[in-house]
Parts: structure tokens; sequence; C-alpha cells
């Protein structure tokens, strides 16, 4: 039921994209993973466990998830829930049945493996990702067909040893060679992770998707990462509250579809006041909500009611984002944690070191 109502949630949000806010008229998912920590219980160790660094009955459990972000209008249809060991890439595959022909995968360097690459190849879908390990370290543009200024079209050959994250039987399926198109471009603005960007695709045609687009594209792939915050830190997703493998599995769908319908809230506001949807506030739109429920909530089925929401969508609207194009913050903490030792020891013992 609740990944059913996800699911609702979402696709009736992406109907209401039209092919005008779709990438060259094609639909975009952005994939990321992230996790999120959980009480410390006997079941929930068992079900999820917990990082190695942390010791015994000192730590928390962790689960790990992976999400797919529609790139026009952000929402999510489904959501992989895994133990803190299982592979996110195992996880990422668990949602390909939400992609349809056509679709882009757009994703880091984590999900540029020539298997999956090939796989959504042979869903008639495209990936855009980071090029990735020792095809990034060895790669020479003097080499293959020159598609344009860094812009070359290479062949890629399947492995000899299947991958731990693949079934010897589907890597018996994947091609010998693959077709892929190998751009490089810059990024001269300090402060950047890096000044030389390489990006594999299997979006062959330089005319239909020249090498400018795709850099835009990859440069808005730092929007799952606003996403993910949103869903973490805003929704309060960061730290679960269940003490049962199915209340942690339902309590994170239930973030993900809470986080749904605020951008469904978004959208129709953008749509209605002709403004950007990505330059309005997620959390300012959240806060919105909350202080007009009430009052939909009294006056419901009334004249007033739909006047209440027109009203509240105009408010909406009017929370833009400022535009602070390459804006630098550093991944520092002002506020300081309270002074108290750390639990590096199980409760039990440290209750019986302070009797002693």
């Amino acid at each position: 039921m609740f990944k059913r109502a996800l699911r609702t949630a979402g696709e009736t949000l992406e109907a209401q994209v039209d092919a005008t806010c779709r990438w060259l008229g094609r639909r975009v998912w952005i994939v990321d993973g992230s996790s999120c920590s959980m009480p410390d219980t006997p079941e929930l160790q068992q079900m999820f466990g917990q990082p190695d660094g942390q010791k015994r009955g000192c730590g928390s459990p962790v689960a790990k998830i992976v999400a797919m972000f529609a790139w026009a209008s952000g929402a999510v249809l489904d959501v992989a829930i895994g133990p803190y060991r299982s592979s996110e890439l195992r996880l990422w595959r668990q949602l390909w049945n939400q992609l349809k022909a056509g679709d882009v995968v757009l994703g880091d360097r984590f999900y540029g493996a020539y298997a999956d690459m090939a796989q959504l190849a042979a869903r008639s879908c495209d990936g855009v990702f980071r090029l990735r390990g020792t095809r990034a370290r060895t790669m020479d543009f003097r080499r293959g067909h020159r598609l344009g200024k860094d812009d070359r079209l290479v062949t890629w050959r399947r492995s000899k040893l299947c991958p731990r994250t693949l079934s010897a039987e589907a890597f018996a399926l994947l091609p010998e060679t693959l077709a892929v198109r190998v751009l490089r471009f810059h990024t001269r603005q300090p402060g950047f992770r890096s000044e030389t960007v390489m990006v594999a695709t299997t979006l062959l045609d330089p005319i239909a998707y020249p090498l400018a687009a795709i850099a835009a594209l990859y440069g808005d792939r730092w929007t799952v990462e606003l996403h993910l915050r949103e869903v973490k830190t805003t929704l309060d997703m960061n730290v679960l509250r269940g003490k049962r493998a199915d209340v942690i599995r339902k309590e994170i769908i239930m973030h993900f579809l809470a986080y749904n319908l605020i951008r469904a809230l978004m959208w129709q506001a953008a749509a209605e006041h002709d403004q950007p949807l990505h330059r309005l506030s997620f959390a300012g739109t959240m806060q919105r909500f909350e202080a007009a429920a009430p009052y939909l909530w009294l006056l419901a089925g009334t004249p007033k009611a739909a006047m209440l929401y027109q009203w509240l969508l105009s408010w909406i609207a009017s929370d833009r984002v400022p535009y602070r194009p390459h804006r630098l913050e550093p991944r520092a903490l002002k506020r300081r944690p309270k002074p108290y030792n750390l639990l590096n020891r199980p409760r039990n013992q440290m209750r019986k070191a302070l009797l002693g």
C-alpha cells in the first residue's frame, strides 16, 4: 500500500510534465544513493547491520537507500532499501522497472560500469555517467572515431571476469562490445572538485546531442544531492524512529511520499504563476503549507477553501531561491557539539565502570 501510494503520487506528478519541459524531448532520471540511521535493536542489527568502524553495542544500524529522481519534476516513483553492506548497483537495478524506452539515466562515476550501460542500452535507454576507474585514467583522445573536439566514439570490450554485483547468467547475456561516446569538458570556476570532467554516454549522435548540451545536463547531476538533502534533512529522515524492519521500510517510503506531495505542490505553484520550479524553495513550501493546512481543513468543501488554496500557491511561488551561481560554502559546522564523552563501549559495560 505504501509503495503504491508513492508510485501513484510520483506518476501523477510526472504526468503533468509535457515535452517542452524535458531534456531534448527525453525523460531524464538522476540516480544516487544515501543512508539513514535507526535505533540499535537486535532485529534491526540483524536486518541492516552497522558500519565496521563502530563497535558492537556502541553504534547504530544503517540502511542503504537508492532512488531515481525525475530531472524535470523531481518526482520519485520508487526507492530501493537494503542493508548497509548491500551493493548500490544491485539496489539501483531494482528500480529499472520504472524506466521506459527512450529514458536517459544520469549519474556519477559509480554507476557508469560496462554491464549497466549495456543493460540500459538493451532496454532502449541511455546513460550519462562520469567516466570511472581505469577507463578514466587510460582514456586517450587520440584514439577512436573523432566526433568533434574532446568528443570521441570508442568501443568498449566486456571484461573476462564477471562483476560481483552481477549474476553469471546476466553477465553471459552482455554483448562482447559496446559503442560508447566519451566527452571531455572543463570547469574553470575555482572551488569545483575537478577542472576536467570526462563523461561516458550511449547518446552517440553528436548532432542530436551536442557536447555542450550533455555537459550542461551533467552539471544538473548535483540536483540529486539537493533532493536527498530535502528528504533527509528538511523532512528529518536522517535518523529513523522505528524499531522493527518493516516499520523502518514504511517510514522511509512515507518520507519519500511526503517529498513527492510537496514537489507536486511546488509544481502546481510554478505552473500557475509561471515560475521556474527549481528556483522555488522546498523548505519554504513545506512551512507555508503547514501554516495554511489547519485553515484548509476547517474550510474544506467551501468556496473560501478554494480561495485559500489559490492564495497558498501564490505564496509558494513568491518564495524564490536567490540566483547564486558558483556559490562557495565551506563544508564545516559552526555549532560546537556538547562536551560529552563518546559511547565507545557497550552501555552495560560503562554502567559497571561507573559503579566500580
